[in-house]
């Protein structure tokens, strides 16, 4: 095998502390990479669906065909939503469409991935990956046992949530610097072996680091502390023992060889408005709760109990994992009462509501012969609701710093063309990231507040990026914008592979010829 494509994906690396830690020294592997490497930048395309960009490069086309928007999905006709799998996707990945075409492939751990049939190569599926959409499977009989016995049980295989402890977090340091070496060890082991032509390789570390030790690294974070010394440092700890890692992965590709670095989104502190957002559609009277009038109740023992952040995940996981749903909507009015929250909502007087999200606020218009109990009218009516909750959210303010609090707003399921754009929020709210939000003010809200009960300090950052490097990407630093579907075109192209049709961008001119025609 003369020549081979390796993909390393760093799921969630930040370009920004990339760059700043490889320009002090931390890191020199990714320092060489930056400098020789033609870079695809992208943020604007990143950011009214950051949870599918993934599963964007991956299709080639966005969550409107594809219809992943986030771990959690809308449950056809009706107002709830349900953890997605994998193999609910409506569009086949790149590497499928490679294997199809001959090209022999090694797929280790693709976030959000499941396993293909008759797949022409390797495919490891959630081994030591952040998202855990299905269940640790391979296609190659032993090939489990393989990994266990030799290089060890992956961390983060059946890794269910973190603790916030500082004993647990330093736990989990040391967990991630294990991981990074039982993926290392096996991606150098793979590429020695020169099977593939194609080899897709993640680390998914770095994504795990960004959200738990954010507080740690940015000192200007509520709740930094140095009180564990341990973790002072520890995201640049992780991120310097990744280019290390990376660095004896790249010593395994020879002079004919090439390199896709890529990643999805980056980290920065987790500043959102999104645990505010039903209070605020309930002032704007855009959402309507069951029953009497909602008023506002003096804590008592027992709500600071069950309004604690461990008890509530409890109670989330009784309901959603136990109960049948039928039983579940009965007894909405008690737990959500009882938790200090506001009353399920009354759908036949509710013209916007709240879908879950990380990262945005996703909300939904509750649309007459799309949802099971619409109000709102198709066009005019629509579009109004939209215009008009819209210019309420751009109204908001932080009253803490005077700034708008939300940055920017979206409208996916009309930007977003394709079979399943009926299935997408309507409005994605991009929030402010500058500053905490406990608070949210307007004219037509007066002020609402509360504390997020989220306990990770990092959440993402839309930049992604990619780099592209080798005997076939020739020439010194080169930056471009674009799109993250661009990518799946891209490397079918550079493998003689016409890509499908409904490929919504085109491959990303690399070449200087490129380049040059594209201008």
């Amino acid at each position: 095998m003369s020549r081979r494509l390796l993909m390393l994906a760093l799921d969630s690396i930040d370009w920004f502390l990339v760059n700043e830690w490889a320009a002090e020294g931390h890191l020199p592997v990714l320092r060489r990479l930056l400098e020789d490497s033609r870079q695809l930048l992208c943020t604007e395309s990143n950011r009214p669906l950051p949870g599918s960009v993934w599963t964007d490069i991956a299709t080639g086309v966005s969550a409107a065909h594809h219809g992943y928007v986030d771990l959690t999905h809308l449950t056809p006709n009706s107002y709830g939503s349900d953890r997605i799998d994998a193999s609910r996707l409506s569009a086949l990945p790149f590497y499928k469409e490679l294997s199809d075409a001959g090209i022999r492939c090694a797929i280790v751990d693709f976030p959000i991935d499941y396993l293909l049939p008759n797949f022409n190569g390797l495919q490891i599926v959630d081994w030591g990956t952040e998202f855990k959409l299905g269940k640790f499977g391979v296609n190659t009989p032993g090939l489990a046992a393989e990994l266990d016995r030799k290089y060890g049980g992956h961390p983060l295989t059946d890794y269910d949530r973190t603790s916030l402890g500082l004993s647990d977090l330093l736990a989990l340091k040391h967990k991630l610097m294990r991981g990074i070496e039982i993926k290392r060890r096996f991606a150098v082991d793979l590429l020695q072996r020169r099977e593939h032509e194609f080899v897709f390789y993640n680390f998914a570390e770095l994504h795990k680091a960004g959200h738990f030790f954010w507080k740690f690294h940015d000192r200007q974070h509520p709740d930094f502390t140095e009180r564990e010394p341990q973790l002072t440092s520890a995201l640049r700890e992780v991120y310097a023992e990744m280019d290390r890692a990376i660095g004896t992965v790249l010593a395994q590709l020879g002079s004919n060889d090439d390199l896709v670095l890529a990643t999805d989104r980056g980290m920065f502190a987790d500043y959102r408005g999104d645990h505010l957002i039903e209070k605020v559609l309930l002032k704007l009277e855009l959402a309507v709760p069951r029953g009497s009038s909602h008023e506002n109740r003096q804590e008592s023992w027992r709500t600071r109990l069950l309004n604690q952040r461990e008890t509530r995940k409890a109670l989330r996981f009784v309901g959603q994992k136990l109960l049948p749903e039928s039983v579940r909507q009965a007894l909405l009015p008690f737990h959500r009462a009882a938790v200090g929250e506001s009353a399920p909502l009354d759908w036949r007087k509710t013209c916007v509501y709240a879908m879950p999200a990380v990262g945005n606020s996703h909300l939904r218009v509750n649309l007459d012969g799309r949802e099971p109990l619409g109000v709102v009218s198709a066009g005019v009516e629509f579009q109004a609701v939209l215009a008009q909750t819209a210019a309420h959210l751009r109204d908001l303010v932080n009253p803490a710093t005077g700034e708008p609090a939300v940055q920017e707003i979206y409208f996916p399921s009309t930007q977003f063309q394709g079979p399943r754009s009926s299935e997408l929020p309507d409005i994605a709210v991009v929030w402010n990231p500058n500053s905490p939000i406990t608070a949210l003010t307007s004219a037509a809200i007066g002020t609402v507040s509360g504390k997020s009960m989220e306990g990770r300090t990092g959440n993402h950052r839309p930049d992604g990026f990619a780099l592209f490097s080798g005997a076939s990407y020739p020439g010194r630093r080169n930056v471009m914008n674009g799109d993250p579907r661009q990518i799946a075109p891209t490397i079918l192209q550079h493998f003689g592979v016409t890509p499908p049709a409904y490929y919504e961008k085109q491959a990303i001119a690399l070449s200087d010829a490129d380049q040059s025609r594209a201008a």
